[in-house]
């Protein structure tokens, strides 16, 4: 049996085309009121709301829907807060003087994996490595593999079994690279590095057969593809544009992407835009306006 990922990107005709992105509840950061703050836009709404006073970004859902992690300096140190979408403070995951960030809650709940700059025992220089912890902030400790080398972070699959993340080689671009949740049996996916190509911000499928990311390979571009876990199979979806920080809808026929807005000639002004699977690759503004709105992230589904 196909994948619906699969279906959409192969079988033209067999599934629907996709007219408009899905009604679902959108998290996501802006600099609204000139400074980076957490919003949620609700399925049917037009206006977002602020979920927490002060600074943060990157936010990333818990896989029930009910609560989110995400990095601010509110307290002078860049780490990890997690919050409950009901009400209530955030809370401080991680404190440690080493910037701590881009962190991702594990779809079965238990762990979160984040980057951190952090220090271990007999080390001297400090580099960014990735790091897991308990939902509580508790058990943090570092993953048994090499440096990022880059200030990415890394994404889940569907399973929570493994882990897809971005680390520069031989000093030049990035390359994807796979991992078992325990840091074993390391593979890596791309290979770019002797032509500088980074390729960053992967994210599996709701299903787990595709990976979504950024590569710079076209010039003047930041291309949208599409490559299965095992390396195989890789594919431009959009070549045209910036497609940054690609995340999946809860039904795998959408990406969401950041880029540059869709009206006027300011390049620096950011935008939340869907890109369909099927058919024509065409970005569609979800939310914009003067100010940046990006990494962007639409509710799972239910567990």
């Amino acid at each position: 049996m196909k994948s619906a990922a699969l279906a959409v990107l192969t079988l033209a005709g067999c599934v629907a085309v996709p007219t408009a992105p899905p009604a679902a509840d959108l998290l996501f950061s802006a600099t609204r009121d000139g400074a980076a703050a957490l919003y949620l836009l609700r399925a049917g709404q037009s206006e977002p709301e602020k979920l927490a006073s002060g600074p943060g970004n990157w936010p990333a859902w818990a896989p029930d829907g009910q609560r989110i992690v995400f990095q601010s300096r509110r307290a002078g140190n860049l780490d990890i807060y997690a919050m409950d979408l009901a009400g209530g403070e955030p809370r401080q995951l991680t404190n440690d003087p080493e910037p701590d960030y881009l962190a991702e809650w594990s779809p079965d709940g238990r762990e979160i994996v984040f980057t951190s700059w952090r220090k271990e025992a007999g080390e001297t220089e400090r580099a960014a490595h990735l790091y897991l912890m308990k939902p509580d902030g508790s058990e943090q400790r570092r993953l048994p593999i090499a440096s990022l080398k880059t200030s990415a972070g890394a994404s889940w699959s569907p399973d929570s079994r493994r882990l897809v993340f971005s680390r520069q080689v031989d000093g030049k671009g990035a390359e994807l690279f796979i991992v078992d949740r325990d840091g074993s049996n390391e593979r890596r996916l791309t290979q770019d590095s002797a032509q500088d190509i980074h390729n960053g911000s992967p994210s599996f499928s709701p299903d787990g057969q595709w990976i979504a990311f950024y590569s710079d390979a076209g010039k003047g571009s930041a291309q949208l593809q599409l490559i299965r876990p095992d390396g195989s199979e890789r594919r431009t979806l959009r070549a045209e544009g910036k497609n940054w920080y690609p995340r999946w809808s809860a039904d795998g026929r959408w990406l969401l992407v950041t880029g540059p807005s869709l009206v006027g000639a300011d390049a620096n002004n950011m935008d939340l835009l869907a890109v369909p699977l099927q058919g024509e690759p065409r970005p569609q503004l979800v939310i914009g306006g003067p100010k940046r709105e990006q990494e962007g992230s639409w509710r799972p589904s239910p567990r």
